[in-house]
């Protein structure tokens, strides 16, 4: 019996290791072609004269940087997730909880940082019409996300 459970619990492993390198793979491949395909979109949606595009994409790479920055912990978070998964215990489901709270403070704070910045040197409109955007790339993405990360068990 105890051989039994050593070998099942061996399986559970690689089969959630197997799993988290699925979904790192798969969401390094899917952050490459939205890194890709964002600044294209923003591109394609704002109307910048030449004085604001030399303005708004130097602050857009360095926006975008730092959050791909935030990014890397959000992969990470969601890989500690997936492996506990299984036998996710309390204190790891805290930790996990107060990680993903404390990342959406610093989302959060990045994006009030960088609308800071560009309104001290473009107009409002131009900035609002960035965050929209902005914001419906990001929801888009979150959807995706989700759709991919499985809810948490009832125990």
């Amino acid at each position: 019996m105890k051989n039994l459970v050593i070998v099942l619990l061996v399986g559970l492993f690689f089969s959630v290791n197997a799993q988290t390198k699925y979904f790192e793979t798969d969401i390094q491949g899917i952050r490459k072609d939205l890194r890709e395909a964002s600044r294209a979109i923003v591109a394609e949606n704002m109307t910048l004269t030449p004085k604001d595009s030399t303005i708004f994409w130097p602050l857009y790479d360095e926006y975008r940087d730092e959050m791909q920055l935030l990014g890397d912990k959000e992969v990470a978070i969601t890989e500690e997730y997936m492996l506990n998964y299984y036998l996710l215990e309390e204190d790891v489901a805290s930790k996990i909880l107060e990680d993903i709270l404390d990342l959406e403070r610093d989302k959060q704070s990045l994006k009030n940082e960088y609308i800071r910045k560009m309104k001290k040197v473009l107009p409002s409109k131009i900035i609002g019409r960035f965050y929209q955007i902005d914001r419906r790339l990001n929801l888009l993405i979150d959807v995706e996300k989700a759709s991919r990360i499985p809810m948490l068990k009832n125990d």
